[in-house]
């Protein structure tokens, strides 16, 4: 039995797209038999899950350390493993044989457009790998970029799971800020408000498509980030009329987001760079038809299942959501190819091919 160190850092606060990766990737990994955990938090204010370890030292503070030199030590605190998978960008430096998890490269290309924070976390990145840290990619596009930063880090591809099918009984909750919306069909977006997400430039799309589609919404789903204020001055500047079919809800519960898939004419996620996209799979898994972009893991994880356009031209992401919302038989199609591209992402395959990768590292 291979014992593993495993960051569960991101489980502990709001669940983010990177800690419903982790939650995917520990729930079935704890279901091998081949495989003993050990989870830690490199935090001293997360209240700890059951069954997990603090190490302690400060996070902000380790991780800018570990940006420059071997300090703290980890090896002291987790006895008896073999290996330490960090899934959340970070891997402590160390003896072992280590992983480290790397979603997207947007931070490592765009530092300017990040905090402080995010670039200490993004230089310990850059040292783990340049002194031995294999990379786990979660999609080929975010292991072709890896591979072109550093060209002699092992890099090994595994695809994340589909999100698992609500139960038929589950609650879908329509969001309170929705509730004169009526019936109104309505383009949805989901994640955070930050630059990556492309959203002044939906908010135009839209603007376009909604002179050709009188009834047609916006609603975007997301909790505030970098490009919130930009994001509010685009929505400004429409005429008064047009600004309130625009519906910016922040963060919402499952429940609502369940219902937003449910209830949605089509899903925009016409994003700058997307190291694999939750939200397209769980679009595909609700029959809800996707204009996507063609950046990052996007055309990859999306298949037939999306129209895909330059996420830099307003005009032709417009024409394409005006399409696909108004043609029936395209979002067939769509539907369609989303119900085969579903069957593609499995968890169970995630979690062997980790268990396979883990063991090749202990040998």
């Amino acid at each position: 039995m291979i014992k593993v160190g495993v960051d569960v850092g991101p489980l502990h606060g709001p669940i983010t797209g990177v800690g419903r990766a982790v939650d995917g990737m520990l729930r079935h990994l704890r279901q091998q038999t081949s495989v003993e955990l050990t989870e830690y938090v490199v935090s001293f204010r997360a209240k700890l899950h059951k069954n997990t370890q603090r190490l302690p030292f400060p996070a902000g503070l380790s991780i800018k350390s570990w940006g420059q030199r071997n300090f703290p030590p980890i090896d002291p605190f987790l006895k008896g493993i073999q290996l330490l998978h960090g899934m959340n960008y970070v891997v402590p430096p160390t003896k072992l044989a280590r992983v480290v998890t790397v979603y997207d490269c947007w931070a490592l290309l765009n530092p300017a457009q990040c905090s402080l924070i995010t670039n200490d976390a993004m230089k310990a990145l850059r040292r783990a790998i340049q002194t031995g840290a294999v990379v786990h990619a979660s999609s080929h596009a975010t292991a072709t970029t890896v591979r072109d930063l550093f060209p002699s880090a092992r890099i090994e591809m595994i695809y994340l799971g589909a999100p698992e099918r609500r139960p038929p009984n589950s609650q879908e909750i329509r969001p309170d800020a929705l509730s004169n919306m009526g019936d109104a069909p309505f383009i949805v977006a989901i994640g955070p408000e930050e630059k990556r997400k492309n959203y002044p430039r939906l908010v135009e799309a839209f603007a376009l498509a909604a002179y050709e589609h009188p009834d047609l919404q916006l609603v975007i789903a997301g909790s505030p980030g970098d490009d919130s204020d930009r994001l509010q001055q685009i929505v400004h500047s429409l005429s008064p009329s047009l600004a309130e079919r625009v519906h910016r809800l922040g963060q919402v519960t499952d429940d609502n987001i369940a219902w937003l898939y449910q209830q949605a004419t089509v899903m925009a996620y016409p994003s700058l760079d997307e190291g694999f996209g939750f939200p397209l799979l769980e679009a595909m898994s609700a029959n809800l038809p996707i204009v996507g972009s063609t950046r990052g893991s996007i055309p990859e994880v999306s298949g037939t299942a999306a129209i895909l356009v330059d996420p830099l031209d307003v005009s032709a992401l417009a024409e394409a959501l005006i399409n696909v919302a108004t043609n029936s038989e395209l979002r067939i199609e769509l539907q369609s190819a989303g119900a085969t591209q579903l069957q593609s992402f499995s968890w169970e395959k995630t979690a062997q091919q980790l268990v396979n990768l883990y063991n090749d590292l202990v040998k």
